[in-house]
């Protein structure tokens, strides 16, 4: 009222002047705190967007770089309403980082990371947190080995398995991004956790890509603009995905810490995380301590994240400057000639020795410029810096790539050149420009590893092979133009690494034979390509064209050696397929009806001459390859083909063109090197029918990586790979005995062990189990039995490859109609958990999945909708109880069959675990020989032989260039009877993963869960389930065949042809044991 009454009696004019005099005492203020406060020059700012006119977001750094040219070095500049002070030029940014320390000593205050770490962890903390986390971060990374002999034993350990990755190429091209990531990554894994990670361990890989994309969103436009408009966040998408991705790996994080929780001793800290649990203890009851759960998370995820991006990068871009640059490899090569023993590896003891290979490696850095405007600072008080008065809270952008080019201390800035670290008589010399990993109290803390890394990373591979474009690529194509994200790194590329032994064997004949009019490329590209070939004979027939001085000697002996090439003829094809598709009155009308359709499609085919696909069987009219495909066992006709085309090769199923991917190496090349590529599926007729793309399987893009991340993370919650899971298997194993005791050691059916895996997946998607004769639980078994056989039947594919013509089949609908059973039970439990939800008790992944729901209700787009959660459940009730299921029955017929196997499992079990207790998950360590067993079935029975990916984007693998949508089918059943990898793949032979003193070995081609980015999210479930169930069944009783069937009777070689392959319909009796 008081002010009512005010207005009432001024008048408008008055309120003017009133108005006038407030902002000129605003403007008064703010005079007095630009006369106290003199920021530097720069350029003038435009409302709202403040410089961002002339700043380029996708390369800042050298818009910032232009600007020092004009405004000197040391300027402003304005990012939208966020101001910051750029520091250009060696000696500016030595003056503020050493001489002014403490007043540049402070970390500024980013949005993203405000949001990612909540101001916890080493790189992104303030003050005394950010001193303590420090100190303790170097003194324990020295304690457990930066810097000393102990950790150059496990780097060079490192080096040897990258090296056999590399080898196992044979010279051909590759990309190296993610196994020098692996590589990298798992030196500093072992001083965090005392371990290291399988280069195709499938959370390894995720956690890997995760980390990339991450560092390549960082230093996005989007990214930075949520960084100077943070009101506006909701905006930005790349954001979220990064917050998201945060999120998975604090997750992974927080599962390793309560297993090194539960394994703590202090008597024996394995690394990083167990001295920060013994801090943690130590400091429990001050009440203000820095060792808190969130600096331990935090801690460790920037030194996991920094220690594996910053190296791997540099090594990437050493590698391809020494393909740019073969004059500087073959020096560096002749240098360790010099230095180092014949079949050793360079040590770090050698690089004093190796003067001219560590200014490679430094020009290396300097060139590279990974991190060009290092990481912002912040001053924490009023700073006096040249002339200038710099208010605190300023941000500060010490330009990196302004010292690491900078014209005052480097001849030639712009180019690659090692001298820059040589003086005139080739010894090295450090140059105090020399800044990639910044200086001052904030510099890295990882500096000391990263250049013990880099030197042997690089010098290991550089001893081992020469470094090549692929075929058709010229070194001067290769692109050092840098892929911006928060690193610089080096565009997509692929290499040849070439064993060096060989490679200087080659070029010396080459030498000796040019005079003579051989020509020497054609020598390197046998040698290096015919990867069938002996290289014995190669060489051999070489040096004799080259002393007999004849070119067509060199041609006839080359013809000669690849007619020596093992090859398989196939002099017979099948034709039962073509017959009986001939011989249905309904599948000629299909002929008739499609003929044209065919004549279209083959005389147009795929003219696209931009693409190259792999060689393949040329297709008929209609039928393409189908003649030479057992739709029944489509697994074993690719292994055929794979033997006369090659590992990749295409084919035809009707009028789909589809790439095959066999063997080990290719299918895991594919899968987790170019695991982007290869991430999506295909568009699948029946699949589209069923799931319309919803769900966990056959969804893509944004839909499935978030349906992915949500299921992962809720299974976990309710126990997936916990002991609280474990206890709930215990639980349905003594359902699962009670049962076969029933039986009084009467024959039974092998299905019957599918009761108790399955009633535990359903106790994960329910809630509850169910009792093995309730009407509910037998309905659902029935159903999903009959949908598997339906998914495996040949007239099921004819409509995937006819769709259009699915008016003329019938299985299909069939299949639909029976889906659409096992949806109405899924909607009833959906029903009942809405009308009980309680956020507080989530029991099962549909209660997870509503109140989901319900938290996005008013999300415009919110993926989760009522068609994408009936599609996942329905995903994890056929996969989820399939899988394991059949693999537990495939176990004990092939324990029937092989009783000396069985006996020898029992009498592990029987040395390992006590009288009256069951066998843990955890026993599996002390059980090498069970552990094998169990690896050896999930090998032998090939359950699931594959399921199809297609291209993300137009592809470049292995020479060939694939369009984006292509199906590509990765044969898994190849990688498990890969003759390379396995001494007996067509035996079951547990030794398979058995070393010689009997301890248990890992397999990398052991890949059953398929591997990458798509592998089965229920694995570490499976593996629990499929042990416990195991060695408890073996516990209790001895499984025999029926009277009147032999062990030789029992059949093992022709699967039932269900969507997996399941073991022919057969009985056991269970025998208890005493």
């Amino acid at each position: 009222m008081a002010i009512q009454s005010l207005l009432q009696c001024v008048g408008s004019s008055s309120l003017l002047c009133w108005a006038a005099g407030l902002v000129a005492f605003l403007c008064f203020l703010t005079s007095l705190k630009k006369s106290v406060c003199r920021l530097p020059p720069g350029p003038r700012p435009l409302p709202l967007i403040g410089n961002l006119n002339v700043v380029d977001l996708k390369k800042p750094f050298q818009s910032l770089t232009e600007l020092s040219k004009v405004y000197g070095n040391v300027f402003t500049v304005h990012f939208g309403p966020r101001k910051a002070v750029v520091l250009a030029g060696y000696e500016t940014i030595k003056d503020a980082l050493l001489n002014h320390a403490e007043e540049f000593g402070e970390r500024a205050e980013i949005p993203i990371f405000r949001k990612m770490t909540q101001g916890n962890g080493i790189a992104f903390s303030h003050g005394e947190m950010w001193k303590a986390m420090r100190r303790f971060t170097l003194s324990t990374l020295r304690d457990f080995g930066m810097g000393r002999r102990t950790i150059e034993i496990r780097i060079l350990e490192e080096v040897n398995s990258l090296i056999k990755y590399f080898d196992s190429y044979h010279g051909k091209p590759f990309d190296t991004k993610m196994i020098l990531n692996n590589a990298v990554s798992n030196v500093i894994c072992s001083i965090l956790f005392g371990e290291r990670f399988e280069y195709d361990d499938p959370v390894f890989l995720t956690l890997l890509k995760l980390i990339n994309e991450n560092t390549k969103l960082l230093g996005s436009p989007m990214v930075l603009l949520y960084n100077f408009y943070p009101s506006l966040g909701f905006l930005s998408g790349a954001s979220k995905t990064v917050l998201q991705n945060v999120s998975e790996l604090n997750a992974f994080l927080q599962k390793l810490f309560q297993e090194h929780k539960e394994e703590f001793n202090e008597n024996n800290l394995t690394g990083f995380v167990d001295a920060f649990l013994m801090k943690q203890q130590q400091e429990s009851k001050k009440p203000h301590t820095a060792f808190s759960n969130g600096n331990l998370l935090f801690s460790t995820l920037d030194l996991f994240a920094a220690g594996t991006e910053t190296t791997s990068t540099t090594v990437r871009w050493g590698l391809l400057l020494m393909m740019k640059y073969p004059e500087i490899q073959r020096k560096i090569q002749e240098e360790m000639n010099h230095v180092i023993e014949p079949g050793e590896l360079p040590k770090l003891e050698d690089r004093k020795k190796m003067p001219y290979t560590d200014a490679v490696i430094h020009e290396i850095q300097r060139f590279a410029n990974i991190v060009p405007m290092g990481v912002s600072r912040s001053t924490p008080t009023d700073v006096n810096f040249q002339g200038y008065v710099i208010p605190k809270g300023t941000e500060i952008i010490p330009l990196l790539t302004s010292a690491l080019n900078d014209e005052l201390h480097w001849k030639t800035p712009d180019q690659f050149n090692p001298s820059h670290f040589l003086d005139a008589d080739g010894n090295f010399i450090r140059r105090e420009a020399f800044i990639p990993f910044s200086i001052g109290r904030r510099a890295c803390v990882g500096e000391g590893l990263a250049k013990m890394e880099l030197f042997l990373f690089f010098a290991g591979l550089l001893r081992k092979f020469v470094f090549q474009p692929p075929p058709g690529v010229d070194r001067s194509d290769l692109d050092l133009t840098a892929d911006v994200g928060f690193t610089l790194n080096p565009m997509p590329h692929l290499v040849c690494a070439v064993p060096y032994e060989w490679s200087t064997i080659i070029n010396r004949l080459l030498i000796q034979t040019s005079a003579s009019g051989i020509r020497g490329w054609s020598m390197q590209y046998l040698f290096r390509y015919s990867t069938n070939l002996n290289k014995n004979r190669v060489l051999v027939a070489i040096a004799e064209s080259k002393q007999k001085a004849s070119w067509q000697k060199l041609n006839s002996a080359t013809a000669f050696l690849l007619l020596l090439t093992p090859r398989k003829q196939i002099i017979t094809r099948k034709m039962s397929f073509f017959i009986s598709f001939i011989s249905d009155p309904t599948l000629v009308c299909l002929l008739c009806a499609a003929v044209l359709l065919a004549v279209l499609y083959f005389s147009t085919g795929y003219k696209n001459s931009a693409f190259k696909f792999p060689p393949g069987p040329t297709p008929l009219p209609i039928i393409g390859n189908l003649h030479l495909v057992d739709l029944r066992r489509q697994d074993k006709s690719l292994m055929k083909l794979a033997e006369k085309y090659g590992p990749i090769f295409t084919l035809h199923f009707g009028f789909q063109k589809v790439v095959v991917l066999t063997g080990y190496e290719v299918v895991r090349e594919a899968l987790v090197n170019y695991t982007e590529e290869f991430v999506d599926r295909p568009s699948i007729p029946i699949f589209d029918q069923i799931q319309n793309g919803n769900g966990l399987f056959f969804s893509i893009g944004e839909r499935w990586r978030t349906t992915r991340r949500f299921t992962v993370s809720s299974m976990r919650n309710l126990g997936m790979g916990k002991k609280m899971i474990e206890g709930r298997i215990f639980e349905e194993l003594h359902f699962l005995i009670e049962m076969i005791k029933s039986f009084k050691g009467e024959p039974f059916s092998l299905p019957s062990f599918n009761c108790a895996p399955i009633n535990i997946t359903f106790t994960m998607l329910f809630g509850d189990r169910f009792d093995y004769k309730d009407p509910t639980f037998l309905t659902l078994l029935k159903l999903i039995d009959e949908v598997m056989i339906l998914l495996g039947s040949p007239y099921l594919n004819y409509f995937n490859f006819y769709p259009f013509l699915g008016f003329l089949f019938k299985t299909h609908k069939i299949m639909l109609g029976k889906i659409e059973d096992v949806r109405v039970i899924l909607r009833q439990y959906m029903k009942a958990s809405r009308e009980d939800i309680n956020e507080n008790s989530v029991r099962s992944y549909i209660d997870a999945l509503i109140f989901k729901q319900q938290e996005e209700k008013n999300k415009k787009d919110s993926l989760f909708h009522d068609d994408n959660l009936i599609a996942s459940i329905l995903d994890l009730v056929m996969a989820g109880t399939e899988t394991i299921a059949t693999t537990l029955q495939w176990a004990i017929l092939l324990m029937m069959k092989y009783p000396e196997i069985q006996k020898k499992v029992q009498e592990e079990i029987g040395r390992t675990v006590k009288a009256g207790s069951w066998a843990t998950y955890e026993d599996r360590k002390n059980m090498p020989y069970t552990n094998a067993v169990l690896h050896e079935v999930q090998r032998f029975i090939t359950l699931l032989p594959h399921v199809p990916r297609c291209t993300a984007v137009d592809t470049h693998f292995r020479g060939y260039f694939l369009p984006k949508g292509i199906i590509v089918i990765p044969s898994l059943t190849s990688v498990l009877l890969d003759k390379t990898q396995w001494e007996t793949p067509h035996q079951f032979n547990p030794n398979h993963f058995l070393d010689a003193e009997g301890n248990f070995v890992k397999r990398e081609a052991f890949l059953p869960f398929s591997t990458g980015r798509r592998n089965c999210i229920g694995e570490s479930l499976a593996k629990m389930e499929l042990f416990v169930f195991f060695v408890g069944l073996l516990q209790t009783f001895t499984f025999q065949p029926q009277p009147g069937v032999s062990e030789s009777d029992l059949d093992l070689t022709v699967p039932q042809t269900t969507f997996t392959l399941r073991p022919q319909p057969q009985a056991t009796c269970a025998v208890l044991r005493e």
